[in-house]
């Protein structure tokens, strides 16, 4: 149960910029591709804080073509139109912090788990650097659920 007495949502997932990539037109590792073919099943979220890694990871392997960045664009596009957006709220932002002085240096990682915890949210991910730190500092689990357990779902 949250501070509002309300349990999180099983059903609703925050997306990690792995599973965002596939949508944009890359490949990602199987790991994720086989988890994307489950993401039908859930209510999807994306943070800007995605897009923006993302598209650090695309110019590097993109040739800038007219015919890459409209399919990238058309990606973007899908993503806003399909999944639901979330943004950085005070709550957030302290949390990662905190997560940052504890000694977990990855701000985009800190912030996006942050998100998840106050929307009531999982963090889909294949970060499981995050969840040992999650883990081992205590922090709420049940915010973060990795592609072997949406494949057992």
């Amino acid at each position: 149960m949250n501070r509002r007495g309300s349990r999180v949502n099983d059903r609703s997932l925050l997306l990690d910029t792995s599973f965002l990539l596939p949508v944009i037109g890359f490949e990602t590792s199987n790991t994720v591709m086989r988890a994307f073919e489950k993401l039908s099943l859930y209510t999807l979220y994306y943070s800007d804080l995605s897009l923006l890694e993302a598209s650090w990871k695309v110019v590097k392997v993109v040739k800038g073509s007219e015919e890459e960045v409209a399919r990238i664009a058309e990606g973007i596009r899908a993503i806003r139109k399909t999944m639901n957006h979330v943004s950085i709220d005070d709550d957030s932002f302290k949390l990662a912090v905190k997560m940052y002085k504890l000694g977990h240096r990855d701000m985009m990682d800190n912030l996006l788990y942050s998100m998840a915890v106050t929307r009531e949210l999982k963090l889909l991910t294949v970060d499981m650097e995050l969840l040992e730190f999650v883990e081992e500092h205590s922090l709420p689990r049940k915010h973060i659920i990795t592609p072997s357990e949406i494949e057992q779902s």
